[in-house]
């Protein structure tokens, strides 16, 4: 997965019937229903549900114990 996410990001997500989440695939664009579906049979059985996301927020974390909690929702991100 890119380190780079932006509100254009989509992030396939492969959840277990156990709950589990996986990250199965992620695109710096909207992808086509054929590139999700293609993903989806590429990660095999053991998956209940696929999500397919994109970031409401985006925050940036901050470094070596310093407080992610500042400012969690605003614009300029």
């Amino acid at each position: 997965m890119s380190a780079e996410v932006t509100y254009k990001t989509h992030i396939l997500i492969g959840v277990r019937a156990n709950g589990v989440k996986a990250v199965i695939a992620d695109w710096s664009h909207v992808p086509k229903q054929a590139e999700v579906l293609q993903e989806i049979q590429q990660a095999g059985n053991g998956y209940a549900t696929f999500v397919l996301c994109t970031p409401t927020s985006i925050i940036p974390a901050e470094g070596n114990g310093g407080s992610g909690r500042r400012n969690l929702y605003g614009r300029g991100l």
